[in-house]
């Protein structure tokens, strides 16, 4: 994910379904009908369903050069489509704005 600056915060008044502990902010804005954990808590559900680890992302290995800049590109996170223009990350950044 790229960064896009300060995360949107949520005030909020709810406590942690699996500590109890108060949770005044959040990144999201929760639904009502899913529990809420506090930090330490969600880290350590995600590193328990994940068997402790993060799983990696795929990466798919290419032999082309971005559209835009023409700089050489060797690996993308997504399989490319034939006939689609490929960027590199700073030009895809540049045409996304």
């Amino acid at each position: 994910m790229y960064n896009q600056g300060p995360r949107e915060m949520f005030n909020v008044d709810l406590s942690c379904a699996k500590c109890g502990t108060h949770i005044s902010q959040l990144p999201f804005q929760p639904s009502g009908d899913r529990p809420v954990f506090c930090q330490d808590c969600n880290r350590a559900h995600r590193d328990e369903r994940n068997g402790g680890a993060r799983p990696q992302k795929r990466m798919f290995d290419v032999d082309v050069n971005c559209a835009g800049c023409n700089t050489h590109i060797t690996q993308l996170p997504f399989e490319p489509k034939a006939g689609t223009d490929i960027f590199c990350r700073e030009c895809y950044l540049k045409n996304k704005e």
